[in-house]
């Protein structure tokens, strides 16, 4: 070996003691591991959504099918948050974990698919279960989807995840395989879990992983998410930009479509929720930049153009992804009326895609391609 000059035996020093440092924050951390270290703490996160002062569920449901209904749907801040026990999903892609024969309630099957079509594959997925849409409570009408991302705390533990599955009508609280895994609970499809109000669940509407399947994005997203609902700052990363129906803004407006509006414009963040004259400003540079009236107000054409906004990729029937999300949207805003946004382009989207290129003059096919995203992203 040659010598080392003192330049860099110095370098190797700051290398050993950076070295050293990771270590221990991992042994103090062990869900630094998990790439969840940037986030907040578990004891952060529970003290936050802790009481229920704002309850979205009409009613509570029970932690297993016909048992006693005692856990009510909250909401704190942005986020939507339950605290129940964590049965575990073993559904989608058959695996070396998830199969017939290790799991006696196996499915095929995931309520959402990854980006190529198939099933979600729980033994490497952290994903959430939510409740299929009753009189207690509907999660669509709360701006969760598949994907929306969602902070798990276990003890000291916080894993980020997203919503991957829908369960049972009349009970909450279920994971994924690697969820389980992630929390440090016993996987096993037919004896693993934990019982119990132990596991605490916080989502945040409009904050979605992309493609569904990416769990990187899922915990770079959620850490962003939830330093936002710990510190009680808004940003654009935490800001829902998807609704049943996009209100007319201009000066004077305020609320969560407002700060929609001010993120989708670019605007500095956090997004205030007032309509400002920065903001009649920002719009105005967009209208003129697409070719709008310049007049500053958000109105269906503009909602339009801003909600499109982005590359120009061909849709069709059976498509799937971030990019079908964005057609949806924008559609609901461009012909009046909700368009569900789920991310899979089925014959309801389809119909909406027709209807919207008939009242456009544009080829009437159902397939979205270059010429109905430019008419979109336009404003049309």
């Amino acid at each position: 070996m040659g010598s080392v000059g003192l330049g860099g035996r110095r370098l190797l020093v700051v290398a050993m003691l950076v070295a050293t440092f990771v270590s221990m924050l991992v042994s103090v951390h062990p869900e630094a591991e998990a790439g969840v270290l940037a986030g907040p703490t578990a004891d952060q996160l529970r003290a936050k959504v802790a009481g229920c002062s704002n309850q979205l569920s009409s009613g509570m449901y029970a932690h297993d099918a016909g048992g006693t209904r005692n856990i009510p749907v909250c909401k704190t801040g942005g986020a939507v948050h339950w605290t129940a026990d964590l049965d575990i999903d073993c559904d989608g892609q058959r695996t070396t974990q998830c199969n017939e024969n290790a799991d006696p309630w196996f499915q095929p099957d995931t309520s959402w698919h990854q980006s190529d079509g198939r099933p979600l594959n729980s033994a490497g997925l952290p994903f959430i279960v939510v409740p299929l849409p009753s009189s207690t409570w509907d999660y669509k009408t709360a701006g969760i989807r598949g994907a929306t991302v969602a902070a798990v705390v276990y003890q000291g533990k916080v894993a980020y995840a997203v919503v991957g599955d829908a369960g049972p009508s009349g009970a909450i609280g279920e994971g994924s395989y690697k969820l389980a895994q992630l929390l440090g609970i016993n996987p096993n499809p037919a004896t693993g879990g934990v019982s119990g109000a132990v596991v605490t669940y916080i989502l945040f509407p409009g904050v979605s992983a992309s493609p569904i399947e990416s769990a990187t994005d899922a915990v770079a997203k959620g850490e962003a998410a939830a330093n936002s609902l710990v510190s009680g700052v808004q940003t654009c990363a935490n800001t829902n930009a998807e609704f049943t129906s996009y209100p007319t803004l201009q000066a004077g407006s305020t609320g969560g479509s407002v700060m929609a509006a001010q993120c989708l414009l670019g605007m500095a963040e956090p997004p205030t929720g007032s309509f400002d004259a920065a903001t009649t400003d920002a719009a105005k540079a967009f209208q003129s930049r697409v070719g709008l009236l310049a007049d500053g107000i958000v109105g269906s054409k503009t909602w339009t153009a801003l909600l499109s906004a982005g590359d120009k990729p061909t849709l069709s029937e059976g498509s799937t992804g971030t990019a079908v999300r964005r057609l949806q949207r924008s559609l609901t805003a461009a012909l009046g009326r909700t368009v569900a946004i789920d991310g899979q382009f089925g014959p309801g989207t389809k119909t909406a895609v027709r209807d919207y290129q008939t009242t456009r003059q544009l080829v009437v096919d159902g397939i979205v391609g270059t010429g109905t995203w430019t008419a979109l992203q336009t404003g049309k």
